[in-house]
């Protein structure tokens, strides 16, 4: 199975135009020195890695089984019951990918553009 990325790459191509502007109006009204002091933090990183974790394998997941290798790992091995709800836990995240798939980020984001 492959993922279809047609509707991601819009979006990403929609979200970079509006980038590539707001940092062309922002360089033409400050300072460029000004600009890329904001930055991130480690920590607000982190915070971001462990949402995106969260949200695709789920609140709860035991940390031995919190990457795509510990679980391959695990269905290899055959942990006898286990495999049921790591087969499942699978078929879960591949409906994830499914609706992520179908979802027109574009639509999305230019509406949450305009009510801005």
């Amino acid at each position: 199975m492959t993922l279809n990325t047609e509707k991601l790459t819009q979006f990403a191509q929609a979200v970079g135009a509006d980038v590539k502007e707001i940092k062309t109006t922002l360089a033409n009204k400050a300072d460029k020195s000004e600009i890329g002091q904001g930055g991130i933090t480690q920590q607000q990183l982190d915070t971001a890695i462990a949402g995106v974790k969260t949200a695709i394998l789920g609140d709860g997941v035991p940390e031995e089984l919190d990457t795509l290798k510990e679980i391959a790992d695990r269905i290899a091995n055959g942990a006898g019951s286990a495999d049921q709800a790591i087969v499942s836990k699978m078929t879960e995240l591949g409906q994830k990918f499914t609706d992520l798939e179908n979802t027109n980020f574009v639509q999305i984001y230019t509406t949450a553009k305009n009510t801005l």
